[in-house]
């Protein structure tokens, strides 16, 4: 097979439109798209701990610790001690942030029907499609963080 980077490419392409269109519908409401789908991610399974709002979406714990620092900043989050792991916490949205998600609801749904409205196959069908894809390429970069992790071990006992 020849190298063709075209999904990648058009995967990006995705991303971005979907970030302008995402970022359009919430201005009015106040919530920052770059935290949306954090607030979204701790509101579906709270209260839960960054590890899994990690693996759940693919967000690297440096940038997860940075993305939730700026939602308890906001008000839009809490820490809440992990009964669990005494040396780790929960998160947790606060009410100011329950409400901010609860306002951007309709705003994406207008979005989402706009959306609909362009493809000629039901909406549900791309979504299966894009969680099938999610879901390999997080695979793909579990094997190649491995492999890269087994090749820095090698290196340094060299």
């Amino acid at each position: 097979m020849a190298a063709d980077r075209h999904l990648f490419l058009t995967a990006t392409t995705i991303a971005h439109y979907v970030e302008q269109i995402v970022e359009k519908q919430l201005a009015p409401i106040g919530l920052p798209t770059h935290l949306l789908a954090l607030a979204t991610h701790i509101r579906d399974h709270q209260p839960t701990s960054p590890s899994a709002i990690s693996t759940a979406s693919g967000v690297p714990m440096t940038t997860l610790r940075d993305k939730i620092e700026r939602l308890v900043t906001r008000g839009l989050a809490r820490r809440i001690r992990n009964p669990a792991d005494a040396r780790s916490y929960l998160v947790e949205l606060t009410t100011k942030g329950e409400i901010l998600l609860r306002a951007a609801d309709p705003a994406l749904l207008e979005a989402y029907f706009a959306l609909a409205r362009q493809l000629d196959r039901p909406l549900e069908e791309y979504q299966r499609t894009l969680d099938t894809l999610a879901a390999a390429l997080r695979d793909v970069l579990a094997t190649l963080e491995a492999r890269a992790a087994a090749f820095d071990v090698d290196a340094s006992t060299q």
